[in-house]
């Protein structure tokens, strides 16, 4: 064993996930004047996706949040207007909406620049703190305006947004729900924000580890885009690209490779060989090439993508590095430990210059480089890296956070290695100890960790032990697929 740990590279979403990103400048659907400067920088949260895969234009502005259009009658976002229910009133019966006091003008003013302010410490990577704005916001403007406005579920919507980046997925998952629940109650099932809302379900749910739960959201979302939109809409494209995803998380991974084909191809012809979107595409068929081990495939796949990447986005775009990553992975799996090796060195020297040393994604390189050490049999100098990246990550991150147990595990790996059986043990059993802790007894990173320690043991010669701990691991496996049946 190698001790590679199959660290997959976080990439942008390809419609505004893993970071907010400022929404397209809104505009009145009815041709009136353009909404005022203030409400730019809105937004209702990342539209969210399955994969690792590049940002895209979201669909439109999202929040509604001036007068013009939060007070108007039925105004849906995407500059559309609802139909209105019931028949047909005389225009001398129609409610005219109250026009606002100067009071309250201030007020709302007030509540989006705290929501920019908000969205500029996510911005600065401070999303504690970006999270209780957030909160505090929703609860202000559930009073101000109501617990169903849009603004209010913007809000709510950036706050679950928050808790998934501070890795807090159960709760963000509720709070997701809550927004999907309350922004269908007030524009329908199948408008686009209460769709984003049910996508960020669907995203949670894998972070959780529940892949089948999200593979039927992405597959229900799917029927409603197909239904309202088209089969060859971008959303659409979008929507089935996340649910490739899903079937690879699920094994399902020549399913999986034959949609994200399809995708990339309608992507081709209706955007461009060279957009966004379409590498996207291309980028997750790479990835379950490798999950089927065709790993030559897939590195020239990931080679071509991060060529495109750099004429269409520049050389250091984070998706191309992140292709540059994937490219790592497969000179490793390949048997090429050492261009793989030159491959994560120059990664993470790039990483180093535009995100700093405790940046998540120069860690990645770094590990990915450690692991390439080890391939080569340098197994001290793999060591040093695996312990200091592992250090690095338990500062940054938190000890129980994924990321720093896979480094711990390479620094037992490593340790096992060098023939210390004993220290990896204890390193083993920290690390299955806090996957226990976090992911509970029955997750797959448990059993495997749970593997790993049987498989020290025996290297000890504790055979009995070993013997007990794979029975053990064994009566998991068995109710955990009796409870997923």
């Amino acid at each position: 064993a190698d001790g590679w740990t199959g660290e997959r590279a976080w990439v942008t979403p390809s419609h505004g996930a893993r970071g907010p990103a400022p929404a397209p400048e809104p505009a009145n659907a009815e041709g009136g004047p353009a909404l005022p400067a203030w409400t730019h920088g809105m937004t209702a949260g990342r539209l969210a996706t399955g994969t690792a895969a590049p940002r895209g234009p979201r669909p439109g502005p999202v929040d509604g949040l001036t007068v013009a259009w939060t007070h108007a009658e039925g105004t849906h976002a995407e500059g559309t207007r609802a139909a209105p229910s019931g028949p047909p009133q005389p225009a001398a019966t129609r409610r005219t909406p109250a026009q606002p006091t100067a009071e309250r003008l201030d007020e709302l003013a007030e509540l989006a620049e705290r929501h920019s302010a908000a969205l500029r410490l996510g911005r600065l990577g401070r999303w504690d703190e970006a999270g209780e704005a957030h909160r505090a916001l929703a609860a202000e403007r559930a009073l101000l305006l109501g617990p169903d406005h849009q603004d209010t579920l913007g809000s709510r919507h950036e706050t679950a947004y928050a808790l998934t980046r501070t890795g807090r997925h159960a709760e963000a998952l509720a709070a997701f729900a809550e927004v999907a629940e309350g922004r269908e109650r007030a524009l329908g099932p199948d408008h686009p924000e209460t769709l984003a809302a049910r996508q960020e379900t669907a995203h949670v749910l894998g972070r959780l580890g529940r892949h089948a739960e999200a593979h039927e959201v992405y597959a229900s979302l799917l029927a409603s885009r197909e239904r309202t939109l088209g089969p060859d809409h971008p959303d659409t494209l979008r929507c089935r690209h996340n649910l490739a995803f899903s079937l690879s998380r699920l094994g399902r991974t020549e399913e999986s490779l034959a949609m994200a084909e399809q995708v990339a191809a309608a992507r081709a012809e209706k955007l461009g060989e060279n957009h966004p979107d379409t590498l996207v595409s291309r980028y997750e068929a790479a990835y379950a090439l490798g999950r089927l081990g065709r790993w030559q495939e897939a590195l020239d796949r990931y080679g071509e993508v991060a060529a495109a990447r750099t004429r269409v986005l520049g050389a250091d775009h984070r998706d191309t590095l992140a292709a540059r990553y994937e490219i790592g992975i497969c000179l490793g799996r390949l048997g090429r430990a050492e261009d793989a090796l030159e491959q994560f060195r120059a990664l993470a020297a790039d990483r180093t210059r535009l995100g700093g040393p405790n940046d998540q994604e120069t860690l990645r390189a770094r590990h990915g480089y450690g692991v390439n050490l080890g391939r080569l049999g340098r197994w001290d100098e793999a060591l040093a890296e695996a312990r200091d990246v592992a250090a690095v990550r338990g500062r940054a991150l938190g000890p129980d956070h994924f990321d720093t147990l896979v480094s711990r595990r390479e620094v037992a790996v490593a340790l096992g290695w060098l023939g210390r059986w004993d220290d990896a043990l204890a390193e083993y059993r920290e690390v299955c100890a806090a996957r226990a802790r976090v992911l509970g007894d029955a997750h797959p990173d448990t059993l495997t960790a749970l593997g790993d320690e049987a498989r020290c043991l025996e290297q000890l010669g504790r055979t009995e032990e070993a013997g007990r701990l794979r029975a053990s691991i064994g009566a998991l496996r068995a109710g955990r697929g009796s409870s997923t049946a």
